[in-house]
Parts: structure tokens; C-alpha cells; sequence
């Protein structure tokens, strides 16, 4: 199938040129290779010149994973968290003392949620 130089600047084979033995088909295919020691091992190709130096791979758009709709159910979460926590404090404590348990509300969490 060919040879490949691994680009990568991090992994431990960089500079290497290595023999392909097949392609794993993906987003972003995986290459088996052969290593000096004969052994089989999978590097993505995105970390070898397989695509040439004027055919990067296409890259899928970054997919943000907290936008402003998901930073406020996790706000609110954390409120439910805290208050859940809050109410059983209190039925803890106001089950053996008589001293009145202080109920949160949402002015207690920071940023008020």
C-alpha cells in the first residue's frame, strides 16, 4: 500500500516513515501500520503526511459542547443539586433539634438562576 512519514510533533514515532498495511475507513481513517519489530499498530492519518502536504483532511466544524442553553440547564442543575442538599440538611437537623431550619432560594446561588 505505500509508506507514510509520522507528522505528529508529539508522538514517539515522528519523523519515522512507516509501512502502511491497510486503511480503516472513518472521519478521520486510522492506518495500520508495521513498526520495525514487524508488530501492527493504528495511527490516525491525520498525524502522517498520508494526504500529502497540499491535501489536508477535511475538518468537521467544532462542535461547541456548552452554549448559552446548555450553561443554564447546568446552572440549574447545580441549583437543584444545592437546594436538594439544603432540604435534607434541614429535615436532618430539624428532626432532632428544635431550632428552625433556613430554607435557600434562588438569590442564594451565586448569579441567581
Amino acid at each position: 500500500m505505500g509508506f507514510v512519514t509520522v507528522t505528529h510533533p508529539f508522538h514517539p514515532l515522528r519523523g519515522q516513515q512507516v509501512e502502511i498495511i491497510r486503511v480503516r475507513r472513518a472521519a478521520d481513517p486510522d492506518l495500520i501500520i508495521r513498526l520495525a519489530d514487524g508488530r501492527h499498530i493504528a495511527i490516525a492519518a491525520s498525524w502522517t503526511d498520508y494526504y500529502g502536504p497540499d491535501e489536508p483532511p477535511t475538518q468537521r466544524p467544532a462542535v461547541h459542547l456548552l452554549d448559552g442553553d446548555g450553561l443554564r440547564q447546568a446552572a440549574q442543575l447545580v441549583q437543584r443539586i444545592q437546594q436538594a442538599a439544603a432540604t435534607a440538611a434541614c429535615t436532618a437537623r430539624d428532626s432532632g433539634y428544635d431550632a428552625p431550619c433556613q430554607q435557600f432560594s434562588t438569590q442564594d446561588v451565586p448569579g441567581g438562576v
